[in-house]
Formats: C-alpha cells, structure tokens, sequence
C-alpha cells in the first residue's frame, strides 16, 4: 500500500463533449543518455540479499506462528515437529546464502569503509540526469544546500540506503514528503521531495536496497522532480556532504563521467544540470 501526496491537476478540455479533464503531469527533461543506472554489481548483490532477508523474515515469523500454535494445540505433536523441520531447513538454506552473499560483498564494504557504512546501495533506482556536487549552493531564503540532488522521472524507485529503520516520516512545505531513516552504522539519512512513500511505520525494520517510496517533486521541487538527501554520521544534525558517499554508490567516478560525456551541457556549468530545483 502506497501513502500519496496530493499533486494539483491539470486542467485540459476533453474535445468530444468539452468537459474538463484530468491529464497526467509531463515527465521531466531528460539529458542524452538517459537513464544514468548506478553500478550494476553492487545493485544486483544487495537487491539479491535484500530477497534472501525478507524470505528470512518471513520464515522467521512463520516459525514463530507455528510454536505458539504448537503450545496451545498439543493434538498432533509429530505433525508440527515435521513442520518445525521443514522451516528449519529452509532456514538454514537460506543462511548460508545470506553467508555467500556477504562473503561476496566484501569488496563493497572495503569501498565505503572510510564512511563507516556496511553493505550500502545508491538510493535511486535509475536517474535522467548525472549528478554532481551541489552542497553548499545558495538556495531561496538565504539557504545553502545541506545535501545532493538526485534528479529522477516521477515515481521511479527509492531505496533504502543501509540496513535500519525508519525514523519518522513527515510532509513540509519545503522537503514535502519526506523519511528520516537511521542506518545501523549510526548515520542519518533524510529523503526528501517523494511523490509517494511505502507503507512503513516508525521504528520499522529496513535493509538496504528495500523499496521505501517513489520520487517526486513534493514540497519546494515542483516541475524538477528529484530525491534531495541529506546524510549525518553521527546521527544527528550535523548534516555531512553526501557526494563522496553516493559517488562511490553509484560507481566511484561514474557520475563526473556521465556528466561530461553530456554535450548539450557543459560540463563546466554543471548548474544546468538542475532547471530550478530549489530544494
């Protein structure tokens, strides 16, 4: 089940009767080259061990079910023995996948060793622009920017960065829909800008490369839909740039390279890149 933010409709006049209808809002401009896919090795290992925690998680709480059933109806002992079997099986199959696949991410680990972050996954799922660095630019009001801008069409996957659980979420008028996200690393992570967000509940179980919303342009980023993210190590507030980490998500070095393979916008005035994201 998905939670929505309202988008104001546009208004259009159906020629067969003259009423007016609803029609959907346009994509964003994309650049050449579109879309710019983060690493794939990385993807595919994390979403593949994300597939293997949830069969855990479920098998774990069918284990769970079948004890308490087993306790309170002792009629056919052999019968839920057998069935205790199976599951422990399964389990155990699974674990030793889970062991391959973090074997196998060893390599990960190294690359965001210096960040303090275990198995981690760029947050997008695919994007119609390169990214850059953008902490620090002068925003409305007399803001800077206290994170990356990742700019994407409307309702394209978001993920969750790290292992965690969901802070809190919450819809202002400048970050709109947005989730606060706690890494088991310790560090913070702020989506903000969705156009819908998961069926999640505070204090909820998340790991890395799990669903949490779609990409919007929710709050102060209308007509430049885009994931603003905002990391803090420690936890708090004291919001870090994200860039370095996200650089080596998406393929350490890609981003600056997608972006100068771009002709129609000079990589010298990346600033082009952002058609009046504010946020």
């Amino acid at each position: 089940m998905l939670t929505s933010v309202m988008m104001a409709p546009v208004l259009a006049e159906d020629p067969s009767n003259g009423l007016p209808i609803l029609e959907p809002r346009a994509l964003a401009p994309t650049l050449p080259g579109a879309p710019f896919l983060p690493s794939a090795v990385r993807t595919d290992l994390v979403l593949d061990r994300l597939d293997v925690l949830s069969q855990l998680d479920a098998l774990g709480h069918a284990e769970a079910a079948l004890s308490i059933r087993a306790a309170v109806d002792g009629s056919d002992a052999e019968a839920y023995a057998e069935t205790q079997r199976i599951l422990s099986s399964q389990i155990a199959s699974l674990e030793r996948q889970r062991a391959e696949l973090d074997a196998a991410a060893q390599d990960l680990r190294t690359e965001t060793d210096e960040f303090g972050v275990d198995i981690a996954v760029f947050p997008v799922a695919s994007l119609r622009k390169p990214f850059y660095n953008d902490w620090g630019q002068p925003r409305s009001g007399g803001r800077r920017h206290q994170g990356t801008d990742l700019l994407a069409q409307i309702g394209v996957e978001l993920r969750a960065i790290e292992d965690g659980y969901v802070e809190r979420i919450t819809n202002g008028s400048l970050g709109g829909l947005s989730i606060y996200l706690i890494g088991d690393s310790g560090s913070r992570y702020y989506y903000a800008h969705l156009d819908e967000v998961e069926d999640l509940e505070d204090g909820e179980r998340v790991y890395a490369g799990q669903r949490v919303g779609t990409n919007g342009d929710s709050g102060n980023a209308r007509g430049a839909p885009h994931l603003h993210i905002q990391w803090a190590p420690d936890g708090g507030s004291a919001w870090e740039n994200p860039f370095p980490l996200l650089d080596v998500l998406f393929g350490e070095g890609a981003a600056a390279e997608a972006l100068a393979a771009v002709d129609e916008v000079p990589a010298a005035d990346p600033s082009l890149l952002l058609l009046n994201a504010d946020g």
